[in-house]
């Protein structure tokens, strides 16, 4: 697999990075997110140094990623239920009409 290098920008600091080919749009998203969340850190903490706002975004983007992969697992098994209930109606179904037909 093929790496490109891709700088991208995050609170005015270019940086270089490397992605797989076809990942490239990808990454500008995400550098662009990271920015965004680190830029919000700035104005709602005052806090002015880079590391302690890049610290505290990815501690947020975590919780994030956390809280939606959380709601997916729920979501899932949710799915699931519904799919076994669906199956168990359709079993039902069929003990009916089967009775119905002798």
């Amino acid at each position: 697999m093929n790496k490109e290098e891709v700088k991208v920008t995050i609170l005015d600091r270019q940086f270089s990075v490397n992605c797989k080919e076809g990942e490239k749009e990808l990454l500008i998203e995400a550098a662009t997110f990271l920015d965004d969340k680190i830029r919000i850190v700035q104005e709602q903490t005052k806090l002015v140094g880079l590391d302690r706002c890049a610290i505290i975004a990815a501690l947020n983007i975590t919780n994030e990623l956390l809280a939606l992969k959380k709601a997916g697992s729920v979501l899932s098994s949710a799915a699931e239920r519904v799919q076994s209930i669906g199956e168990r109606i359709e079993d039902a179904i069929q003990e009916v009409e089967t009775g119905l037909s002798r």
